[in-house]
């Protein structure tokens, strides 16, 4: 019983650093998302401060949602695949010659 709570402990230490890693990139990327969005939309000069201001709750989110995955290998596996995608998302569009990035 004492080997398996450590084993757990030693799973939830490792996905909240993980988290903390790589879970700023994601809100990062998905912030550039929401603003790119936004200038789409022509939201005018509240897309700055609204992305600005977003980036932490969205970083608490993903650490707080981490904490669901069983194993560091879902673990590593859904943040390199969701910081993929978000990046993807964000920089395409300004290589395809959509914008700045």
């Amino acid at each position: 019983m004492a080997k398996d709570s450590a084993q757990r402990d030693r799973v939830l230490l490792h996905n909240g650093v993980v988290a903390l890693l790589l879970g700023y990139p994601l809100a990062i990327a998905l912030s550039g998302v929401l603003h790119r969005l936004m200038q789409w939309l022509d939201a005018g000069p509240v897309a700055g401060q609204l992305t600005m201001w977003v980036v932490y709750p969205l970083w608490v989110g993903v650490i707080a949602l981490i904490f669901l995955l069983p194993s560091k290998r879902a673990c590593w596996t859904w943040l390199a695949l969701a910081n993929a995608l978000a990046a993807g998302a964000c920089y395409l569009p300004a290589l395809a010659g959509g914008g700045a990035a």
